[in-house]
C-alpha cells in the first residue's frame, strides 16, 4: 500500500483546496440544506394517525430518503471537484437525477437507512395518538440504536458516490465492491476523522449553529481528500 496521510495532514489539505472557494461553496451548501429540509419535513405536515397515516409517512419518508441520497451524491461530487481543482458549480448538486447508477444507489442506502430509522417513527406516531411518555422513550432509543447500526453499516458503502464519479464505466455492483475494498482496514481512519471535528461543532453549538456555515465544508472536504489519498495510496500498493 502507498502512503496514507495522517488525518492532521488530509485536514490541512481540505483547508488548503477551500481557500478563496468558501463562498461559493457555502452557497451550494446552503441549497442543498433547503433542499433536504424541504423534502424530509414536507410529509410531517400531513395532519392524521392510525394505519394509514403510517403507511403514508413510510412511503414519503422512504422517498424523502431516495431525493436527499441523489442529493448527497451531487455534493459528493462539488466536493470532489473542488479537491482536483476542477470547475465546479449549482449544477453539481442535481448531476445523480440523470445517472441511473446513482439512483440505484440512492435506493440501496436509502432501503437500509430507512429499514433501521423508520421502526422509530413508527413507535412515536403510536406516542403521539396514546400519548404514551413510555413510547416516547423506547421511540428515541430505537431511533438512536438504528442510526449507530446504519452508521456501521454504511462505513464501507461510504466511498460509493466518489467511486461512481471515479469509475463512470462501471456498474454499481463493482462501485460497491470497489468501495469495499477501500476502506477495507480504514473504516476506524474516516471514524477518527469524524470525530476530530466535535470540538469544532460544539464551539459551533456555542454560536447558535452559526459556526457550522464554515465547518460542515470543511468536513465534506476532509471527506473529499481522505478518498483521494486513499484511493491513490491502495492503487500504488
Amino acid at each position: 500500500m502507498g502512503h496514507l496521510k495522517k488525518n492532521s495532514e488530509i485536514k490541512a489539505s481540505a483547508r488548503e483546496y477551500l481557500l478563496g472557494n468558501y463562498v461559493r461553496v457555502i452557497s451550494v451548501q446552503f441549497l442543498f440544506l433547503f433542499f433536504s429540509w424541504g423534502i424530509s419535513t414536507v410529509w410531517s405536515t400531513i395532519p392524521g394517525t392510525g394505519v394509514g397515516m403510517m403507511i403514508l409517512t413510510g412511503a414519503l419518508t422512504f422517498f424523502s430518503y431516495v431525493l436527499i441520497q441523489v442529493l448527497l451524491f451531487g455534493l459528493s461530487r462539488m466536493y470532489l471537484k473542488l479537491c482536483c481543482r476542477m470547475n465546479y458549480g449549482m449544477s453539481d448538486l442535481f448531476g445523480g437525477l440523470r445517472d441511473n447508477r446513482v439512483v440505484l444507489s440512492a435506493l440501496l442506502l436509502a432501503t437500509l437507512q430507512f429499514i433501521f430509522t423508520f421502526p422509530a417513527d413508527v413507535l412515536a406516531l403510536m406516542s403521539i395518538d396514546s400519548n404514551d411518555t413510555n413510547l416516547a422513550t423506547l421511540s428515541l432509543l430505537v431511533r438512536l440504536g438504528g442510526m449507530l447500526v446504519y452508521y456501521i453499516i454504511w462505513l464501507p458503502f461510504s466511498q460509493l458516490y466518489y467511486v461512481l464519479l471515479d469509475l463512470p464505466d462501471k456498474g454499481v455492483i463493482d462501485c460497491i465492491r470497489m468501495s469495499f475494498w477501500l476502506m477495507k482496514g480504514q473504516k476506524l481512519k474516516l471514524v477518527g476523522i469524524q470525530l476530530s471535528f466535535i470540538p469544532l461543532i460544539c464551539l459551533s453549538i456555542l454560536t447558535i449553529g452559526l459556526g457550522m456555515i464554515w465547518v460542515t465544508p470543511y468536513m465534506n472536504a476532509s471527506y473529499a481528500c481522505f478518498h483521494l489519498n486513499l484511493t491513490e495510496a491502495k492503487s500504488s500498493g
